[in-house]
């Protein structure tokens, strides 16, 4: 990664830094670390490394924590957990908000409440002594409004930034949809997975990080469409599945269906009129053969739905159409 990536995202608030000129110790200890982040082969002193060098000083008394271990990804939501490229600028919920433990500092980054999940991103900065790593992971309690919520599921990853910085990722997956457009969010970050410690909750932490946030969902609304269709699909190799409800939302699309006679192996990709194929990134089935299918990060708003049967990455079926997910 070059200089300019590197500090191109960064924000900095002038009112909080000091104007003092450098020495010539920190002015030479600027320059070789603006060299050291240059290509070998672009080493050589010209005048893109003294514009580096000039945005480099720049930064440099900004008086909470160093540039070194700042946090040059902020956690966006679009980066996880799907393999589509997607904005959601729109119907994110910016939050900003670090608590402090003995632990470390954990920063709320952003919150997208999603018809019956909330995807959380977040910034954890550990305490010397802390340990942690990628196989640790945060798991929060999530109040809605007030009120304790049911929750059926989830997700999390944790992902290495630098020494003693990870972002935390977690999606929680709720029995009932969330029907207010503005919605009062309690979170508290109170139990950890370790690698020895039993699943699926882990273990206690003593001293939480606690959050309380508003987060508006009107926008995933405004978008959100929900088709019954209890729809008998057979498929050329003679098996079948009723697909009875699809959802799709500007985050993801989620499948409910009935009566499959499906093998384990044979999964079902959903495809757009301009040939797209979305994979589901989870999938749930009980003994009776109804299930959930979920595709993070697909959106059908305003467009048909196809269906195609694939085998180990091998499409095994013609496609079929499912509907229009039209508002």
């Amino acid at each position: 990664m070059s200089i300019y990536k590197d500090f191109n995202e960064i924000e900095v608030d002038l009112t909080e830094c000091k104007d003092m000129p450098l020495t010539k110790s920190e002015l030479q200890t600027i320059r070789n670390r603006v060299l050291k982040q240059l290509p070998k082969k672009h080493r050589n002193i010209g005048r893109s490394v003294t514009a580096a060098a000039i945005l480099a000083i720049s930064l440099i008394a900004f008086n909470h924590q160093s540039i070194a271990n700042m946090p040059l990804i902020a956690g966006l939501l679009e980066s996880w957990n799907h393999p589509n490229e997607v904005d959601w600028a729109p119907y994110k919920n910016s939050i900003g908000i670090t608590m402090s433990t003995e632990f470390g500092d954990l920063t709320l980054n952003e919150i997208i409440v999603d018809y019956d999940k909330v995807l959380i991103s977040s910034t954890l900065e550990l305490a010397k002594g802390s340990t942690f790593s990628y196989r640790h992971h945060l798991t929060p309690t999530i109040e809605i409004n007030g009120q304790t919520v049911e929750v059926i599921g989830g997700s999390s990853q944790s992902i290495k930034q630098n020494k003693g910085m990870y972002l935390v990722y977690n999606e929680v997956k709720l029995v009932h949809p969330i029907e207010d457009e503005i919605i009062a969010i309690q979170l508290s970050y109170d139990r950890i997975s370790t690698p020895k410690s039993n699943p699926p909750y882990g273990e206690s932490i003593a001293e939480p990080w606690n959050f309380e946030v508003t987060a508006s969902q009107l926008a995933v609304q405004q978008q959100t469409i929900i088709k019954e269709l209890g729809q008998y699909v057979e498929l050329p190799d003679g098996q079948s599945i009723i697909i009875d409800r699809i959802l799709t939302t500007p985050i993801s699309t989620t499948v409910y269906f009935s009566a499959s006679t499906l093998d384990e192996d044979s999964r079902i990709a959903l495809v757009n009129e301009e040939g797209t194929v979305y994979t589901w990134q989870s999938k749930t089935t009980e003994d009776d053969g109804t299930g959930v299918m979920t595709f993070s990060g697909t959106t059908f708003v305003n467009q048909s739905i196809y269906l195609e049967l694939y085998d180990y990455d091998q499409i095994i079926s013609e496609r079929i159409f499912i509907t229009d997910m039209q508002q």
